[in-house]
C-alpha cells in the first residue's frame, strides 16, 4: 500500500511537472515574441532609457558567457528545489490560496505545501534573466522586492548587484519559514548580503521604505490583486528615486490586474512602459506632477 501511494504521488508530480513545462514553454514563446516587438519599438524611440532597456531585453534573450555561471548556479538550485520532497508550513497572505488560507473570521492560518510545489510559482528563467539584465544595465543602488518566496527572483537580482560591485537588495516575505529557506539559499549561492524582512507587506513596508529609500529598483510580486498592486504603488511613490525602474509581476493574472496595469501606466509620472504579457516594466519620473 505504501508503494502504491508513492507511485501515485510520483505520477501526480510527473503530470504537474509536464503541465508546468508546457506552460513555461508557452510563456517563454509569448515573452520572446513580445520582447522582440518591444525592442523594435524602443529602438525607434531612441532615448537613453529606451536604448538601455532594449539592450537589457536583448541580453535577456541571449547568452553572455561572463554572466552564465551565476545564472547556472541559480537554475541548478531551482532544479534541486523542484525535486525536493520536503514540506514547508507558512502563513500565506497571497490571493492565489486565499480561500484555503483564510478563516471565516478573516484571520489567516498556516498552510503546508511541498517545496517543489512552492518552487513552481517562482519566476521562470526568462523573467529572472530580465530582472538580472535590468539591474546590470541600470545599475541601481537601492532595490526592493515584494515576494521573496524561495529566493529565486531575489537571487537573480542579487547576482546582478554582485557583478555590478554595488547595491543593496531588501526583499519582503510574508511566510517566516519561506523567508528562512530563502536566506539559506542566498548563503548557498554566495549571496549573503540580501536582507529578508518577514511579515505582511502592509505591516512591513511602512518601516522598510523610509529606511531603504530613495528606491532605484522595485520588483512587485507576491500579491496578485489589483487593489493591492495600486496600494503598494501608492506607498512606494514618496520613496522612489527619479528614473526608478518598477517591475510588476502577474499583470495578466486577471482582468482586474490588466486594468490596474493600464491605470498605472497612464499615470503622468510614468515614463517608458513595456508590457511583456505576464509582467511589465515602467520608469518613474519624480519631476512630473501627478
Amino acid at each position: 500500500m505504501c508503494h502504491g501511494q508513492d507511485t501515485s504521488a510520483t505520477a501526480s508530480d510527473q503530470i504537474q511537472n509536464l503541465k508546468s513545462k508546457i506552460a513555461l514553454t508557452a510563456h517563454r514563446t509569448g515573452f520572446g515574441w513580445r520582447a522582440r516587438r518591444e525592442i523594435a519599438r524602443l529602438r525607434q524611440a531612441d532615448g537613453a532609457v529606451e536604448r538601455k532597456l532594449a539592450g537589457a531585453l536583448e541580453a535577456a534573450l541571449g547568452h553572455e558567457a561572463a554572466e552564465e555561471p551565476w545564472i547556472g548556479r541559480i537554475e541548478a538550485l531551482r532544479e534541486a528545489l523542484l525535486r525536493s520532497d520536503a514540506e514547508v508550513s507558512f502563513r500565506d497572505y497571497g490571493v492565489a490560496t486565499r480561500l484555503q488560507a483564510r478563516r471565516w473570521d478573516g484571520s489567516f492560518r498556516e498552510v503546508t505545501r511541498a517545496v517543489r510545489a512552492v518552487c513552481r510559482s517562482s519566476v521562470p528563467p526568462h523573467q529572472g534573466r530580465v530582472l538580472f539584465h535590468l539591474i546590470r544595465a541600470f545599475r541601481p543602488r537601492r532595490c526592493l522586492e515584494l515576494g521573496t518566496c524561495l529566493g529565486i527572483s531575489a537571487a537573480y537580482q542579487a547576482a546582478a548587484l554582485t557583478i555590478n560591485g554595488a547595491g543593496r537588495l531588501v526583499t519582503l516575505e510574508g511566510g517566516a519559514a519561506l523567508a528562512r529557506l530563502a536566506e539559506a539559499h542566498f548563503e548557498r549561492l554566495g549571496l549573503p548580503g540580501v536582507e529578508v524582512v518577514t511579515g505582511r507587506f502592509a505591516d512591513t513596508l511602512p518601516a522598510v521604505l523610509p529606511a531603504l529609500g530613495p528606491i532605484d529598483f522595485a520588483f512587485i510580486d507576491g500579491h496578485h490583486d489589483p487593489a493591492a498592486m495600486q496600494a503598494y504603488y501608492g506607498l512606494l511613490v514618496p520613496h522612489l528615486a527619479d528614473g526608478a525602474v518598477l517591475v510588476f509581476d502577474d499583470i495578466f493574472w486577471s482582468s482586474g490586474m490588466r486594468h490596474a496595469w493600464r491605470a498605472l501606466t497612464a499615470d503622468r509620472r510614468m515614463g517608458t512602459a513595456v508590457d511583456l504579457l505576464t509582467f511589465g516594466i515602467c520608469f518613474y519620473n519624480t519631476k512630473t506632477p501627478a
